[in-house]
């Protein structure tokens, strides 16, 4: 009788070293801590294995962490880890979802008729950690504009919105622009007075150019008129109907060498 249970008790033994074993072979002491981590767009990517792996720390010195095919653009990524062959993969998510953040150089703007006033050029600063857009935003027709102008005067309240390159906006900025005729003159240059003689040609329109505050080089817009005996005048006119007027005397004298 004692034989059976002295029999019975190392069969228990060897019964539970089995299992120990068993359990020692199938069970891996190493435990990812989840099957997907992510990361911010621009967020520092960690490369300590602690955070994603559970284990003791001495069994944590012997995983290998590959993080090789990882990169920091948003997008899918997998990682692996290995404990004496034993490979584990993972997936490593890079996502942007932040709003770019904006400030206005200030909320009232004064334009000309006529002039183009581009959305960018009314921000101050932008925080976002990728490439951004501003866009004068139309929340009736869903129109994104980089630019406006206007060819009726008065006063207009537009939304300006920041988008940045993952498709996050920041919230509508509301901007006044108060939009007044053009009454600045267009400036003609190079009109000096000349001397010539009697019979000698002059090209009355050389050297003489013409300048617009919005639209640049209308030289080409330049009519010369002849109101008085030695006078030239010179007139130019920009799309507002601002007219430019310069004087121009020529004074004919006698050849003498005739």
């Amino acid at each position: 009788m004692q034989n059976k249970i002295i029999i019975s008790i190392l069969s228990g033994f060897i019964l539970v070293d089995v299992l120990l074993i068993y359990l020692a072979l199938t069970i891996s002491p190493i435990k990812l801590r989840r099957n997907s981590f992510t990361y911010q767009y621009g967020e520092e990517i960690s490369t300590n294995v602690v955070d994603y792996v559970d284990a003791n720390p001495s069994v944590l010195e012997s995983v290998k962490l590959d993080l090789s095919h990882v990169s920091t653009e948003v997008g899918k990524y997998q990682g692996t880890i290995e404990y004496f062959g034993e490979k584990q993969t993972f997936e490593i998510l890079v996502v942007d979802t932040v709003k770019p953040k904006v400030q206005l150089k200030k909320v009232q703007w004064n334009i000309q008729l006529g002039q183009t006033i581009k959305a960018e050029s009314l921000i101050k600063n932008i925080e976002d950690r990728s490439q951004t857009e501003v866009y004068f935003y139309d929340e009736k027709s869903k129109q994104k504009s980089k630019s406006k102008s206007y060819n009726v005067e008065g006063s207009y309240i537009e939304k300006i919105v920041v988008e940045d390159e993952h498709g996050n906006q920041s919230s509508a900025l509301r901007v006044k622009i108060v939009v007044e005729a053009n009454k600045v003159l267009p400036e003609i240059n190079g009109v000096k007075d000349i001397t010539i003689k009697v019979g000698e040609k002059i090209d009355l329109l050389k050297g003489i150019t013409a300048i617009d505050d919005l639209e640049g080089d209308i030289t080409s817009r330049i009519i010369s008129e002849e109101p008085g005996d030695y006078q030239i005048v010179y007139t130019v006119k920009d799309n507002a109907g601002n007219v430019g007027k310069k004087v121009r005397k020529v004074t004919v004298v006698k050849d003498d060498s005739d």
